[in-house]
């Protein structure tokens, strides 16, 4: 995994002050193989139960809070969808090869 366990914590913390204690949170992606280079931070949380339009701002939220902690890093956030929802290959992607944070 290729976060530092600073990076690591900023995140987590944003993540419970924006989403709730009950949020849990994955990286996928590049940042998962050690041998890679580069790369944005590819996240996904699960654990909201929120609306659509909270979902959006809180996901806004989260983005803004952590570039300000980590600076100018590019930072995807998938969120996981509501019950009843469809999965899209963005979450199977994320739930196959993602890792607790």
């Amino acid at each position: 995994m290729r976060l530092t366990p600073r990076q690591i914590h900023s995140i987590k913390q944003v993540a419970a002050e924006v989403f709730g204690s009950d949020a849990q949170l994955y990286l996928f992606g590049s940042r998962v193989d050690d041998q890679r280079r580069g790369g944005d931070i590819d996240l996904y949380i699960t654990g909201t139960a929120l609306p659509l339009e909270a979902q959006l701002e809180s996901k806004l939220k989260f983005l803004v809070k952590v570039k300000q902690q980590l600076g100018d890093q590019r930072i995807d956030l998938v969120v996981a969808p509501m019950p009843g929802q469809a999965l899209q290959p963005i979450h199977r992607m994320a739930q196959q090869t993602g890792m607790p944070l």
